[in-house]
């Protein structure tokens, strides 16, 4: 078991004030990991930090602005020379067909949940070459990458190419240590996701789960911890689905 520890690492979770990036973030703590998490309000993002104890830290950024993630990574790396990114930063705010999405929606969702990721692996990884210390980045992404989701046809082409992003990087980088990996999930309990099965898609949308169950933060934090870990030293490129078995259907 000393293999799935933590202990002695540092990580950067963006997007880590709540739901599955602060699932991330407290599951690497009581790993023994040391924790940077951001995210762009201020407020719940120290009150977050507060409430995950002394081994986090809250840093603000807007990661679908290149000039902040490098600031971010900067500071974080001073704070101690980062083992873990986790590019968990995203947005879905629209449940529209494709014909009723506006250039301003499809900008915005490409700049966080795309463009953020990027830069955001691009601004860590070279750094942890120059350290030579190897290490983990972690992209979450969506079973919407895999199976396709109606009415989330923007975000779901920006997860699929994570999905592609992932294994390029993780081909180009392997030589010098950095693994690069990601996590697929379905549905999972956040607010976004609450108000969405609570409308009139909800019971259909349910009903496409085999376990018959929405995800929590917890059920994606474990594959993060291996991810992270020793344990998957010999793992890059991979897209790990955590869905229920969703895309079975």
């Amino acid at each position: 078991m000393e293999r799935f520890s933590l202990s002695g690492k540092t990580a950067l979770v963006t997007g880590g004030s709540r739901g599955i990036g602060y699932g991330i973030a407290k599951a690497f703590i009581e790993a023994g990991a040391r924790v940077i998490i951001a995210a762009r309000s201020e407020g719940p993002l120290q009150e977050a930090a507060a409430s995950l104890g002394a081994n986090c830290i809250g840093l603000r950024c807007d990661v679908s602005e290149p000039a902040e993630v490098a600031a971010l990574v900067e500071r974080a790396w001073q704070l101690g020379p980062l083992d873990i990114l986790v590019n968990n930063a995203g947005i879905s705010p629209y449940y529209k067909r494709a014909e009723q999405v506006t250039p301003e929606e499809f900008d915005a969702v490409v700049r966080v949940n795309l463009r953020g990721a990027y830069f955001a692996s691009v601004e860590a990884a070279q750094r942890m070459f120059a350290a030579g210390r190897g290490g983990s980045i972690i992209n979450v992404t969506s079973v919407a990458g895999i199976v396709p989701l109606e009415r989330q046809g923007v975000y779901a082409a920006t997860k699929a190419g994570l999905h592609q992003l992932t294994k390029v990087m993780a081909l180009e980088w392997a030589d010098r240590g950095v693994r690069v990996n990601a996590i697929a999930p379905g549905w999972v309990e956040t607010d976004l996701v609450g108000a969405l099965f609570a409308s009139r898609h909800g019971e259909r949308l349910r009903a496409d789960i085999p376990l018959g169950r929405l995800a929590t933060p917890d059920d994606v934090a474990g594959a993060a911890v291996w991810l992270a870990s020793d344990a998957a030293s010999y793992v890059t490129g991979s897209i790990v689905v955590i869905d229920g078995g969703r895309q079975l259907r």
